[in-house]
């Protein structure tokens, strides 16, 4: 496909489609929607928005994210995750354009004790895997040109994460806890993106994963955002799945498997990296 001519950002104003849209800047005409110009639940505004501006690359940032959330509100999260993709799919569909859904490695159950594959069958334990799961078959059943990209779990400078939590905890608390049992990728959000649109650049479709070199705990991650910023006077404790009074189920190991990637020519760098580059990013 090589650049878009033209990319609309379902999303634009949420963390992830706040990156896709900076790494679009001054590549292409961008169309970035946010929730009040596009909800993706309204079918018929979909397919208007879709026919109106006919773009040749849709990128589905469009998501509840929050896993607690999505298992109180569970309504709520199909609405959006699923039936939002599946709008979006259709109507990608009727004007041939490509859609790019980022997906997660929530959708897999962790009983698996080796980087899942793209091949491999999922089980999601919580509301937002299932809802994430259901939206990729949407996709791949609805949208002939499809990429969906699975990646662990994101930190950036765009929205919350257990990172940004980090940066505030280590002016207000003497102890932070951080899971020690559930094993991912943290992902620097920038690299993924990236990740993405060079598939895009490429040409590439199909289910692929994408996510950082390495596999970390929270644990890991409290300690070596602790030591690069060399903060000292907080004390990090590891803490077992399930306390924390959290409302959704983690897997205790969700690493993917990105040779698929690798073998492509691209490939994220380590997750220490990224998240140095981060942390050194806010700190300009």
């Amino acid at each position: 496909m090589n650049e878009p001519r033209k990319v609309l950002v379902a999303g634009a104003a949420g963390a992830l489609g706040r990156a896709f849209v900076e790494r679009l800047q001054g590549r292409c005409p961008i169309v970035p929607l946010g929730h009040l110009e596009l909800d993706i639940t309204r079918r018929n505004d979909v397919f208007d928005a879709i026919r109106q501006h006919r773009p040749d690359l849709v990128i589905n940032a469009a998501a509840v994210s929050d896993i607690d959330v999505c298992e109180v509100d569970r309504w709520q999260a199909y609405l959006t995750n699923r039936d939002g993709a599946k709008h979006l799919a259709m109507a990608c569909a009727e004007v041939g354009c490509l859609l790019v859904y980022p997906s997660s490695d929530l959708i897999f159950d962790g009983s698996k004790q080796t980087p899942y594959r793209e091949e491999d069958p999922p089980n999601p334990l919580s509301i937002y895997g299932d809802t994430k799961l259901a939206a990729e078959l949407a996709v791949m059943s609805h949208a002939p040109q499809h990429l969906v990209v699975r990646t662990g779990w994101l930190f950036g400078p765009y929205g919350r994460s257990y990172v940004t939590d980090l940066l505030e905890w280590r002016e207000t608390r003497e102890v932070v806890l951080g899971a020690d049992d559930q094993r991912s990728q943290p992902t620097y959000q920038l690299d993924f993106v990236d990740a993405v649109l060079e598939l895009v650049r490429r040409g590439r479709t199909g289910l692929w994963h994408a996510a950082a070199e390495g596999e970390a705990t929270q644990f890991e991650v409290a300690q070596a955002t602790y030591d690069i910023l060399k903060v000292t006077k907080v004390d990090v404790k590891p803490l077992r799945r399930g306390s924390g009074g959290r409302a959704a189920l983690r897997p205790r190991y969700s690493v993917l498997d990105c040779s698929k990637l690798f073998g492509a020519g691209i490939q994220l760098r380590p997750w220490k990296a990224g998240l140095r580059a981060y942390l050194s990013s806010i700190a300009r």
